[in-house]
This record gives structure tokens, sequence and C-alpha cells, in this order.
């Protein structure tokens, strides 16, 4: 009986050192726990998402990517961005792609979330939307959606939008993906930034 109990409180050890390794940040090594990015640590910079320039799609202007904490604060991932060379296009598109550190189990996953801030004084037409994507390892997501206003963060020029991109239920591990901010006939010029981005 003794033996029994010994055993039964070792499983019950292991099953909750999984459970609590499973629910890291980092990734998913089981369904409904995605990961997330909220560049807090500056020595992880923009956390290994880069420019996918080779990618971009109806966009030539100028661009740049980096980790920002001055602007509002906090770790933000900062795009300098420049649309008014594609103002006239109803999606210009410059993309950024992480590869992750290991698969993501995408059971239990519909939504893509995060939280955008812009200066609505750096256009004078025109919006935005975002597009996720990945076609790899036998999963397939391309979803977007058009970025609401928002509302204006006190005490600076910038809106912040929260937003939340559904996308169909799948089933198997995603290994990398695309992010993209596209500007819907705008003109804007200037950073925009990014934070909170989070799979659940």
């Amino acid at each position: 009986m003794k033996l029994t109990k010994i055993i039964s409180l070792g499983m019950a050890v292991l099953l909750a050192l999984f459970a609590l390794s499973c629910g890291s940040t980092g990734g998913a090594a089981g369904g409904g726990k995605g990961m997330s990015w909220d560049f807090s640590d500056p020595e992880a910079g923009t956390q290994g998402w880069q420019l996918a320039r080779s990618e971009f799609y109806m966009y030539s202007g100028s661009v740049a990517l980096n980790r920002d904490d001055a602007t509002f604060g906090k770790g933000l991932l900062k795009l300098d961005v420049d649309f008014s060379g594609a103002k006239d296009f109803d999606w210009s598109e410059p993309k950024l792609f992480l590869d992750f550190p290991r698969a993501m189990n995408m059971r239990g996953l519909s939504f893509f979330n995060f939280d955008f801030y812009y200066n609505p004084s750096l256009r004078t037409e025109g919006s935005f939307s975002t597009k996720i994507f990945t076609n790899n390892n036998g999963i397939l997501v391309d979803s977007s959606k058009a970025i609401p206003a928002g509302e204006a963060v006190s005490g600076t020029p910038y809106y912040k939008s929260e937003v939340s991109v559904m996308i169909m239920p799948t089933n198997g591990f995603m290994t990398d993906m695309r992010f993209s901010i596209v500007g819907n006939f705008t003109n804007y010029k200037g950073p925009v930034f990014i934070g909170n981005m989070r799979w659940e």
C-alpha cells in the first residue's frame, strides 16, 4: 500500500511539472497555451522578429524594425514605415517574420492578438489592416483584419488599438509565421508600435 501511494505521489509531481513547462510564455507543448511576446527584456531586442524584405507586397518605402521603450515607457516593437509612395494602393504590405524557437501546438488556439499604436497626425488619408500568415509543417493560416481606429493615449499624440485576428481552428504544430501592418490607401509616414503579441 505504501509503495502504491509513493508511486501515485510521484506521478502527481511529474504531471504538475509538465503542466508548468507547457504554460511558459515561450511556447506550447500541449494545446491551449500559445506563444507571446511582450518585449519587456531589453537584452532580447525584437525577440527574433525580422523584416521579411523579399516578401513585401506593393511596398517600396523605407522601413526599419527596432525595440523601443522610450516612447511609452515600456518595451514595444517599433516599425518605421513610409506608405506615402503607395497611397493609391488598397493593400501595401511590409512584412515581418519569425522562426519559432520550437514548434507551437495550435490545438485550442483561435486568435492572434496585439496592441497597435500610431500617430494619426502622420497621415492625411487612409487606414491600416493587419495580416498573419504561415504555410509550413502542414499548417496553413491566412487571416487579415482592418485595424480599428482605437483610442487616444493620454499625454501623447498616439492612438492605441487592441487588435484580435481570428483564425480557423487547426491541429498541428506551427514553426514560423508572417505578420504584417498593411497600408490601405494611406500616406502614413513615421513610426508605429506593436506590443503584447500573443496567440490565444
